[in-house]
């Protein structure tokens, strides 16, 4: 049986199906079946049920009429605080150092606020009204309230976050060449066929 490489038994894909057009009768029919043939790939969601803090990955499908292609794009969901800068980011959600029980090492800091303050400018330092942790990332678009509690530390129901998609891939472009009846090893008639008749 084939395993799909999306799938993780403790955090569910969401996918997203984007640009298919509607069924109708100028649809070419392969296009439903290929659209319900990613649909079955993952399990479905339900919205009234589904926990804010499993919902950890997207999956995007895009159909590219132009090409008669499909772009398949896979993300990570990135939940930060907002309006901070990334070394007090970094004290607030622990580095990884950090959940695994050790200390944040400030030794080559002779004050705290020489780590919180550093940056890479021109005296080394940052101002309150430079904090901002990564350019874009505290845009308005990107800004919501949690509904539930998310994963990571402070993330609490009602709590002003920065929301992010990280493209972790893989990043791929399929084009259908066809569709056969049956199972692969076990292939009956050609239903379709891009090249033949």
């Amino acid at each position: 049986m084939l395993r799909n490489p999306f799938t993780c038994s403790d955090h569910p894909l969401q996918l997203v199906l984007a640009a298919f057009p509607p069924a109708g009768p100028d649809t070419p029919p392969y296009l439903m079946l290929l659209m319900k043939s990613f649909q079955s790939m993952f399990p479905p969601l339900s919205p009234q049920r589904i926990h804010l803090s499993s919902c950890r990955r997207v999956v995007l499908v895009h159909y590219n009429a132009d090409r008669d292609t499909v772009d398949l794009r896979h993300y990570l969901i990135t939940v930060r605080a907002q309006g901070v800068s990334r070394h007090v980011r970094k004290i607030l959600e622990g580095s990884k150092s950090q959940r695994a029980g050790s200390v944040l090492d400030l030794g080559r800091e002779q004050d705290v606020a020489d780590y919180i303050l550093r940056q890479g400018g021109a005296d080394g330092y940052e101002s309150a009204s430079t904090a901002v942790s990564d350019v874009g990332e505290d845009a308005e678009e990107n800004k919501i309230e949690l509904a539930g509690d998310y994963v990571g530390r402070n993330n609490r129901k009602g709590e002003q976050r920065s929301v992010r998609l990280d493209e972790v891939g893989p990043r791929m472009e399929l084009r259908l060449l066809k569709i056969t009846e049956g199972t692969p090893g076990k292939e009956g008639a050609v239903i379709w066929h891009r090249y033949g008749k």
